[in-house]
């Protein structure tokens, strides 16, 4: 939020908006991980925290610090409905939470077929996922969805009964689900950007990121644009209903 060439407040969106939206999704699955852990990944979190202190109070006679504890989310949870905003920031989560392709596929399902619905998107994720595997009895699914501000939210669920329905929105794939040569990008390569996660930038990455935002043009629409633009918005969803397409009026 800035002011413009003309001195107008209004909204700027940079090349860091996947990075930033990956990041508050990340921040919202961390403060419900305490909530969802294992009772042996709590263990696992004691021992680090107790080699960590060991280390640090040793100056590092006694051991070497270990890595910061990061629990892995597929023992936390089976499903996953992550907020399709875009292949950038599915690689940015699925970076952070070190989640395996084929936990991130539905999502990428999700984004391939219905393009950035926002937060509805993980409801398309889970209706995918109803109507190809299925969700079984005692299963949990990590729902997390992201809006402005920017803020995350999170959610967990846990399936009472099993649930094997073909939704219309996936009637087309016949309860078949799609592979990775299916989607247009690979999803299990390694994935690195100068727009990725601040918290899996080094400091460097991080200032070649803000130099390069900063840098980057931006266009102001004058009111005349604006104009023009909507006018022929009205012109074409009047051909839509005119003809009735309604395909082409939802598509606008």
């Amino acid at each position: 939020w800035e002011p413009d060439e003309e001195g107008v407040n209004g909204m700027v969106i940079t090349k860091t908006l996947p990075s930033e939206a990956a990041n508050v999704l990340e921040k919202g699955v961390r403060k419900m991980t305490p909530r969802i852990m294992t009772w042996g990944q709590y263990a696992e979190a004691a021992v680090n925290y107790i080699q960590t202190a060991a280390a640090q109070l040793s100056s590092g006679r006694l051991c070497t610090a270990p890595a910061p504890f990061q629990p892995d989310y597929t023992r936390c949870a089976d499903h996953f409905l992550l907020h399709a905003g875009g292949y950038a920031i599915l690689r940015g989560i699925q970076k952070g939470l070190r989640l395996p392709a084929e936990q991130m596929l539905p999502s990428f399902a999700s984004l391939r077929d219905f393009g950035n619905t926002s937060s509805a998107s993980t409801w398309y994720t889970w209706s995918y996922i109803e109507s190809t595997d299925g969700v079984r009895k005692g299963q949990t699914v990590l729902q997390v969805g992201v809006g402005g501000g920017m803020k995350s939210g999170v959610a967990y669920w846990r399936a009472l009964r099993d649930v094997r329905d073909i939704h219309p929105c996936w009637a087309h794939l016949g309860g078949k689900p799609l592979t990775e040569a299916d989607l247009p990008r690979p999803i299990s390569n390694e994935y690195k950007s100068i727009f990725d996660m601040p918290s899996t930038r080094t400091a460097a990455e991080q200032q070649q990121a803000i130099k390069a935002t900063d840098a980057a043009p931006r266009v102001t629409y004058t009111d005349v644009d604006k104009a023009a633009a909507a006018a022929e918005v009205i012109r074409l969803h009047a051909e839509a209903v005119t003809s009735g397409d309604l395909d082409a009026v939802a598509a606008l």
